[in-house]
């Protein structure tokens, strides 16, 4: 009875230790002939709640298999699933924290993932996040694969150019988003060509219809823009915003550059959507931040910064303010469109914008000059752009459109009297001794009635005799100066 009792204990402890050595299999280093740790098909491996296992070498998930961690699953080499459609592993933590390269592949629907690998992880096959995915450590490369974060998934960690996700393949980081999100959201993406630079985007949505299975993808690229016109002064990156189900939005975006991608002078410029045809130009860049902004977007594409040198041919404003102090120019070899479809273009006051085109200048709506501002708009036929409209006059003043705000305040020249019933007394300010000053009357309908030069002089006698009543405007300009006025021609009643 002692001999048949100490057997079964023996064979006991046999089986108590085969248990252990699998277990021990998985979780400690074995000598590379170990193979790799293989789910066969057909079977299920359960990693209950509470509970930790550690693969150290490559785990296998063999088509018509099913994995259910429910606790954590540390990774110390690659994730391999090889079920041919999206297969979810299960509501709990997977943790890559290998110390050479790791690589998730396959179609894996994961809740939560935390990368902790200084030397990076790739992704291979698309990947779903529906949880937390916590940035701790190291880049995510997607390549040609994007990785899709689910509704509800939030990203944790601190990311820079060390802790980021690299889009600049063929695939995207997607954020899908819960109906009627009305918040912000960053894409803490950016590069490793070269030197690795971190450049976010963060888009803050104020509207919009967002149906199921809904994204956002961005990806970007570190060279310039592709197109023949940007020259001058432009950054050498762009992003790519695609997106799916998402229907009457209007959003504003952040993006986040480095100082080396700057060519030519940062601050003039501006964040442009370039595609698709014609380009959208928003706000000037703060090259403080090294931030573009973007404010009332509805549609996205190609996004960069670039203020250039060759004008595109044709070229929409939207959602533009000028700052006090701040002088910008925008041109189109054909059509300037400016606001219009409820967006603004906004001269402060001691601000001054020039808008120059070859054929049209469309003021389409909240175009608006605040007291003290200055708008010069015209066309022109000299082919004389913004890179040098202070070398030129414009030939064709039968063209030229003004634009003016309400109240301006003359800083240089003085108009009386004003209202007039036939002349008026153009003075410059005394300070001024200028030998060549440029003056030119316009009707309403932007058409010259007047044009005279004036050489060493501050006082001249302008007459509107035999011009109807109604509202002028008077242009001067030097070389170093310019001013826009409104006049007022009253009938003479006897």
């Amino acid at each position: 009875m002692k001999d048949r009792f100490s057997f079964f204990m023996d064979m006991r402890i046999i089986q108590s230790l085969k248990y252990w050595l699998v277990i021990l299999c998985l979780c400690f280093s074995i000598p590379p002939t170990i193979a790799d740790n293989v789910v066969t098909s057909g079977t299920t491996l359960k990693v209950s709640l509470c509970t930790t296992i550690v693969s150290v070498n490559n785990m296998v998930i063999q088509s018509g298999t099913t994995l259910d961690n429910a606790g954590i699953m540390i990774l110390k080499k690659d994730l391999t699933n090889e079920n041919a459609v999206s297969n979810a592993i299960g509501s709990g933590t997977v943790v890559s924290s290998g110390t050479n390269s790791q690589a998730i592949n396959g179609e894996n629907i994961i809740q939560n993932l935390t990368v902790d690998n200084s030397t990076g992880i790739t992704i291979g096959g698309s990947t779903n996040v529906n949880g937390t995915l916590a940035l701790t450590n190291g880049r995510v490369d997607l390549g040609s694969s994007n990785l899709l974060l689910g509704p509800s998934a939030t990203i944790s960690g601190t990311p820079s150019s060390m802790i980021m996700i690299i889009v600049t393949g063929s695939g995207e980081l997607q954020k899908e988003f819960a109906p009627g999100f009305s918040d912000s959201f960053t894409f803490p993406v950016g590069d490793n060509t070269g030197t690795a630079e971190y450049s976010s985007v963060t888009l803050s949505f104020s509207g919009g219809t967002f149906s199921s299975g809904n994204y956002i993808g961005i990806s970007l690229v570190n060279k310039k823009y592709p197109d023949a016109n940007i020259t001058g002064n432009y950054l050498n990156r762009y992003w790519t915003i695609t997106q799916s189900g998402i229907i009457g939005f209007t959003c504003n975006a952040n993006f986040q550059y480095v100082i080396a991608d700057v060519t030519g002078t940062e601050n003039k410029i501006s964040c442009t959507k370039v595609d698709p045809l014609p380009w959208v130009t928003y706000a000037l860049t703060n090259s403080d931040t090294h931030i573009l902004s973007a404010i009332g977007i509805n549609s996205f594409s190609s996004f960069t910064g670039v203020k250039s040198t060759t004008p595109p041919e044709n070229q929409d404003l939207v959602n533009i303010t000028i700052p006090d102090g701040t002088s910008n120019c925008f041109d189109a070899t054909q059509t300037l469109t400016v606001a219009g479809n409820g967006n603004t273009l906004v001269v402060e006051n001691n601000g001054s914008a020039t808008l120059v085109a070859g054929n049209n200048i469309l003021l389409l709506g909240a175009t608006k000059v605040n007291s003290g501002g200055y708008l010069h708009a015209y066309i022109t036929t000299t082919a004389t752009y913004c890179g040098s409209i202070y070398n030129a006059l414009v030939e064709n003043p039968e063209k030229e459109l003004l634009s003016l705000g309400e109240n301006q305040k003359n800083q240089w020249i003085m108009i009386y009297p004003n209202p007039t019933t036939d002349y008026i007394i153009l003075e410059l300010n005394q300070d001024e001794n200028l030998p060549v000053v440029y003056v030119a009357i316009y009707n309403m309908n932007g058409k010259p009635i007047l044009q005279q030069t004036m050489e060493g002089e501050n006082k001249r006698q302008l007459s509107l005799s035999g011009q109807p009543v109604g509202i002028y405007r008077i242009n001067v300009r030097s070389y170093y100066s310019s001013e826009i006025a409104k006049i007022i021609k009253n009938q003479l009643y006897i």
